[in-house]
């Protein structure tokens, strides 16, 4: 078994610093925006949307650069329900059992519960 050697970025271009910095404004401007989705349209994604998005999570850092995670893109209406019953079983167990007073107290602010119907 031969172990690789390091190999370089290929066509790596260093990025002038006023253009880093007018990319990490934007960038924190677009990530300030965003919030934890709770409903969704049920209008269609076109699929290569959705394997550019995954593509391009797969290509997150990891551990011996490994990227050990999996993709599942679900669009069966009938397993997406067996997903949200089992999320909300969990999320039950969780809300009932599991979580401290402390935690529930944080959930009732925030009005949450086991309840999932954005699944």
């Amino acid at each position: 078994m031969s172990i690789e050697k390091f190999q370089p970025i290929s066509g790596y271009r260093r990025i002038p610093e006023n253009e880093m910095r007018k990319r990490a404004a934007a960038f924190y401007d677009l990530m300030h925006r965003r919030r934890t989705v709770r409903e969704f349209s049920n209008q269609n994604v076109d699929r290569q949307i959705i394997i550019d998005c995954l593509r391009t999570a797969g290509t997150a850092p990891s551990g011996a650069n490994q990227q050990p995670w999996r993709f599942v893109v679900v669009s069966e209406p009938t397993i997406k329900k067996q997903i949200r019953e089992a999320a909300e079983k969990v999320e039950t167990d969780f809300y009932h059992k599991e979580s401290t007073a402390i935690w529930r107290s944080e959930l009732k602010k925030l009005k949450t519960s086991p309840s999932k119907p954005f699944l």
